[in-house]
């Protein structure tokens, strides 16, 4: 399955009927540059489809959030209706597919190349958080190394993997690692605060230090009727709310059941590809997570029993 946000995969069908392309004749249909998009689009508040409304953002100054929220980030975007396509664009047997472009996934599921894929539409809601860029490269620039260092392990299960599969990955970083850590933990706690099953929650993860930078997760749900959802995911975003469930999400992260096992340990999970992230603290429902449940470590975000000020949010 791939699933596309709003507006990019619009402007990609447009182009597709404009015949518009690239100079040397292809149409950028790249992972990379939808994420990129939507990132800009998750950016500016507004409404953007016409005339029914796909997406609709608005925010709230980031002064107006706790110190919890206001010092680590630089932007609460609260998603009121946001709209999700899902593609079925092909499938793999015994080992799971790579995140890779997605036209070259194209014809996986048909003999012959076809010109359309079975997609379902859905409205949901989400909660979009941007990382503060100047205080996340300090913690890069303390720390980085000692978490490059606790990844090489993973980094070399990846590529070992990748290798039995003949595909091509790269080394995963820190700051990807925080970045999905925190969604999965935030969708943990979200659980407990809004009601919404954990299978029902979807992260999205925008992690790029290449121009456009990003750093931001996207937590949302797209599981509802023609209508969309209820608003209670975005309700938790809002200031007074959000604080409280960032707090409780990053304290429950501190301490797994099964410590000093888990946050010791040298590899765990899928192919050894986690860290401090077990079935107890970190793993969600394979539908809520974009990198089955792997390239995790709760030690980004709080530190380890020996360095707790290593963590992003500890330091």
């Amino acid at each position: 399955m791939a699933s596309v946000l709003v507006e990019p995969l619009n402007k990609w069908v447009q182009a597709r009927k404009n015949n518009e392309s690239d100079s040397d004749g292809t149409i950028d249909a790249s992972e990379g540059t939808f994420r990129s998009e939507e990132y800009a689009a998750f950016n500016r508040d507004g409404q953007e489809g016409s005339p029914k409304v796909n997406l609709l953002v608005r925010s709230y100054p980031i002064a107006e959030y706790e110190d919890v929220v206001r010092t680590r980030f630089s932007r609460v975007a609260l998603l009121d209706k946001l709209r999700e396509t899902r593609a079925f664009v092909g499938f793999s047997r015994l080992l799971a597919a790579p995140v890779i472009d997605t036209d070259k996934r194209w014809g996986l599921i048909s003999r012959q190349k076809m010109n359309w894929l079975p997609a379902v539409v859905v409205r949901g809601e989400g909660i979009f958080l941007v990382f503060d860029a100047g205080h996340l490269d300090v913690w890069d620039k303390q720390h980085g190394e000692f978490h490059r260092q606790r990844l090489l392990s993973v980094n070399r299960n990846l590529h070992e993997q990748a290798h039995r599969r003949q595909v091509h990955v790269v080394d995963t970083t820190p700051k990807f690692v925080m970045l999905h850590t925190f969604a999965h933990a935030l969708i943990n706690q979200l659980t407990f605060d809004c009601g919404y099953g954990s299978s029902s929650l979807r992260e999205r993860i925008y992690c790029s230090d290449e121009d456009p930078r990003m750093h931001g997760v996207l937590i949302y749900t797209a599981a509802g009727d023609a209508e969309g959802t209820m608003g209670g995911l975005v309700q938790m975003g809002m200031p007074g709310l959000l604080e409280r469930t960032v707090a409780r999400a990053i304290d429950r992260a501190r301490w797994c059941s099964t410590d000093p096992i888990c946050i010791e340990s040298p590899g765990q999970g899928p192919n050894n590809c986690n860290l401090a992230a077990c079935h107890a603290c970190s793993l969600l429902p394979e539908t809520s997570c974009e990198q089955q449940n792997r390239l995790l470590d709760r030690a980004t975000l709080v530190g380890t029993l020996d360095r707790p000020d290593t963590g992003f949010f500890s330091f």
